[in-house]
């Protein structure tokens, strides 16, 4: 965790402008009373956390006796939550260009493209040329909904596990960063196999090959990617800045190439000299701690080139995950709300839910190349 729960408790009330649910729900924790309870709950959480019985005993008394106790900890447990998805580590954003996305409906990605054209003279009292027509390439993005359900038991309640409930503010936010990067990655590999997406990386393409990782073959990639030109215009196409992809299994050696100071080079005669690593400082290694196998990738930078080959795509208003529990405890025979720590009124467990909404989209492959490293 970054921040403390007392830091967490105490913070409650802000970001309460907007519309969407989440800011929806910081109005209606912005009381003095719940405020209070929240402060309370969190010394008891985080007491529980540390160990102490009596602490368990009475987080879990306070848990099935009081309603706001029950709103004041999850308020404390859903910013927790929050908190923690911001701080977890994740792969996409090294991969993929993060956009807006009003609605669900797809979303076009627009790349007007004009090529490097440059203008032309013109003599006295004559007309201006016309610059050569643009090519409108799509590519769409639409955002998903996902999500998973969590059970905390009746039986565990009785039971005073309380450990399994505390799993949640760590957990649920995992499930969505996995989520985020599963989605993400798997335009660029196959997360099983580390084999490359040939949906993407393909002979139609022109971005696949066989090519082995080494100093040569590197140079020869970056030199091609930096030299494609617009078709209609024959400009070059600025690749802005790229990086090499790789998984654990080729870092140490990525490393060797593109970190060492200087390289040996044969003299022609039999003997050897050492020469600047024309490499070095020429492009980024970025490793993809979820990439199997040897296979690698050269892209550029997200943001770094007109030309995004991958996208990341967050509805509006709903940007972060939503979590929640399930609220169907019923009533009593003799009157009066049951408190949510007695359970579903279908099987007395009371349920967690955690919603999270993104798209991802392939973009345009122009300036990738991708190898599975079996060539020579």
């Amino acid at each position: 965790m970054t921040n403390t729960l007392l830091e967490i408790a105490e913070s409650i009330s802000a970001e309460t402008s907007g519309t969407s649910p989440e800011a929806y729900r910081r109005r209606l924790a912005a009381r003095p009373g719940l405020m209070e309870a929240a402060l309370g709950m969190a010394r008891l959480m985080t007491h529980a956390r540390e160990g102490s019985k009596r602490a368990m005993f009475e987080l879990n008394e306070a848990l099935t006796t009081s309603d706001l106790a029950q709103f004041a900890s999850g308020a404390v447990i859903e910013r927790e939550m929050l908190q923690n998805y911001d701080a977890l580590p994740t792969q996409w954003p090294k991969f993929l260009t993060p956009t807006t996305l009003a609605n669900f409906k797809p979303k076009y990605m627009s790349q007007l493209e004009l090529g490097s054209q440059v203008f032309k003279d013109v003599p006295e009292r004559a007309g201006y040329p016309m610059a050569q027509g643009p090519e409108l390439e799509e590519y769409p993005i639409r955002g998903k909904k996902t999500g998973l359900l969590w059970g905390f038991s009746f039986e565990a309640q009785v039971n005073d596990d309380l450990e399994q409930l505390m799993l949640v503010p760590n957990q649920m936010p995992q499930m969505a960063i996995d989520t985020e990067d599963d989605r993400g990655l798997r335009l660029l590999i196959n997360l099983e196999t580390g084999a490359l997406n040939t949906a993407f990386f393909n002979v139609g393409n022109g971005n696949i090959g066989t090519l082995a990782l080494n100093a040569t073959n590197l140079e020869a990639v970056l030199t091609s990617l930096r030299t494609k030109r617009d078709p209609k215009t024959g400009a070059i196409i600025p690749a802005g800045r790229l990086q090499l992809v790789v998984g654990y299994a080729l870092e140490a050696q990525a490393e060797r190439l593109l970190n060492v100071d200087r390289v040996q080079v044969s003299d022609g005669a039999g003997g050897f000299t050492f020469e600047p690593n024309p490499l070095r400082g020429k492009v980024d290694l970025v490793v993809n701690e979820k990439q199997l196998g040897e296979s690698w990738i050269v892209m550029p930078k997200p943001g770094t080139a007109r030309r995004s080959p991958f996208w990341f795509g967050r509805v509006r208003g709903f940007e972060r995950p939503d979590f929640r529990y399930k609220a169907d405890q019923g009533r009593a025979i003799g009157g009066g709300d049951i408190v949510v720590n007695q359970g579903s009124f279908d099987d007395d467990t009371i349920w967690y839910r955690g919603r999270h909404i993104m798209g991802v989209a392939h973009g345009d492959p122009t300036l990738t190349y991708g190898s599975d490293n079996s060539g020579v």
